[in-house]
């Protein structure tokens, strides 16, 4: 279906918006993070990239609980453009990355507390539980933001087709726009 009608389309709120897109922002610095940094030697400038790496998953934990709540509480809700299958994929898919969000946060905090991480070389987060448990709740969290990855994808893949395919303006709901009202 093609918006013909020259009006404004609906638009999610500012906040919606900016919660979404920083929460883009951050799994794409956070992967490139976290894929490549063990690539450098160990030393000073590994664990530097690595606290940095910290540091933004914490912020990430911000924006990602923020965003449930802003959501769930004083977010606008728009009407579904799509019924029946699409629709019901599409809240599906919203609801796994929701899933996946909060999960690589909560491994995220669980890795550093397991790791016993050295904060920029200054502060050390107490080490909790075994080598064995912090290797597990890495591979957890690597695995989980491999998935998030492969599902954020598939996400933008689908905005694409909406956009070129269908043509139906859902794209044109969560994009930041300098006139909203």
């Amino acid at each position: 279906m093609t918006d013909t009608s020259g009006s404004q389309p609906e638009v999610y709120d500012r906040t919606t918006i900016t919660l979404h897109w920083a929460t883009a922002i951050l799994v794409a610095i956070q992967f490139l993070i976290g894929r490549t940094t063990n690539l450098l030697q160990r030393g000073p400038l590994r664990v530097d990239i690595w606290s940095v790496h910290v540091l933004l998953g914490f912020a990430f934990a911000g924006v990602v609980i923020l965003g449930l709540l802003w959501r769930a509480t004083r977010g606008r809700r728009l009407p579904p453009i799509n019924r029946g299958v699409p629709h019901v994929a599409a809240v599906a898919m919203h609801r796994l990355l929701d899933l996946l969000l909060v999960s690589v946060v909560v491994l995220g905090i669980t890795n550093v507390f397991a790791h016993g991480f050295p904060l920029f070389n200054i502060l050390h987060f107490p080490k909790l539980g075994s080598d064995e448990f912090m290797r597990s709740v890495n591979a957890w969290h690597g695995l989980i933001a491999n998935i998030i990855v492969a599902v954020v994808l598939l996400h933008s893949a689908a905005a694409l087709f909406h956009r070129y395919v269908v043509k139906d303006g859902v794209l044109r709901r969560m994009w930041p726009t300098l006139t909203e009202r």
